[in-house]
């Protein structure tokens, strides 16, 4: 359960802000009406790191990154917001219309539609919705199960067993869920720069096997000094792997 809390301590501690924090945010709104956008882009910044970390925030920086002209930010943060708001229609649409522009034929390996009708709450509920359930039924397993030891009436422990075994059995489900999430959120990555040379190993020095341009994802498998490895997805199905500068690539997490 030791993961359990460290994700809701990340979800908590992306929520909360100071007042400084919306100070930043409402003078970026306004900067963003007024067209400004590049100031708009600091200045949500500038309350991301005063603390505030919500799917808002995430949501207008991506707007705001896309209207300056920066692509690659502007879809690694929308992928932010939709990991907290994944029902969020706005930000769908967006995102969609970003990648949509982007230069290379590489995109983010899809779930198929049977897979994701199966899982639907997996795609359905933010990291801290899922979190905050699996801590939900794992409170509610070991009030089952103290009733369980306190009874002594035996109607009520028989159905406290089956009540906890169902419990247990759910909140691994969205614990197992909420991991996942979490792993491959933080194992995501965007293209932020103009371009990024990939090559065969973890040094310039390395051949340079091909080119990423702004925008592309990735998926990071491995890190080694100040290189990544990253693997990714061509639309004909193959995939391609290398390393490249992490200051180059924004992961998501």
């Amino acid at each position: 359960m030791k993961k359990l809390f460290a994700i809701l301590a990340f979800c908590t501690l992306a929520q909360a802000s100071s007042f400084e924090a919306a100070k930043y945010f409402a003078q970026g709104n306004t900067a963003y009406t007024n067209q400004n956008y590049q100031e708009a882009v600091e200045l949500y910044k500038r309350s991301q790191k005063e603390g505030l970390n919500s799917p808002a925030l995430y949501y207008n920086l991506a707007n705001a990154c896309y209207k300056s002209g920066d692509l690659g930010s502007a879809i690694a943060n929308y992928r932010k917001a939709e990991l907290f708001d994944p029902r969020d229609p706005d930000c769908a649409a967006n995102l969609s219309r970003a990648l949509s522009q982007t230069e290379d034929s590489i995109s983010k390996k899809e779930v198929p539609p049977a897979l994701r009708s199966f899982f639907f709450l997996y795609f359905y509920l933010g990291l801290k919705e899922q979190a905050i359930l699996a801590l939900a039924f794992w409170v509610v397993f070991w009030l089952a199960l103290i009733v369980l030891i306190l009874s002594k009436n035996e109607s009520v422990r028989s159905a406290m067993k089956k009540f906890s075994l169902a419990f247990f059995i759910i909140t691994l489900l969205f614990l197992g869920s909420a991991l996942y999430k979490y792993y491959d959120a933080a194992h995501q990555g965007v293209i932020i720069s103009e371009q990024a040379k990939v090559h065969a190993g973890p040094d310039a020095s390395y051949t340079e096997i091909f080119i990423l341009k702004n925008g592309s994802e990735v998926k990071v498998t491995k890190k080694e000094g100040s290189f990544v490895k990253i693997l990714v997805h061509q639309e004909e199905g193959e995939s391609q792997a290398g390393w490249l500068e992490a200051s180059q690539i924004e992961t998501i997490l």
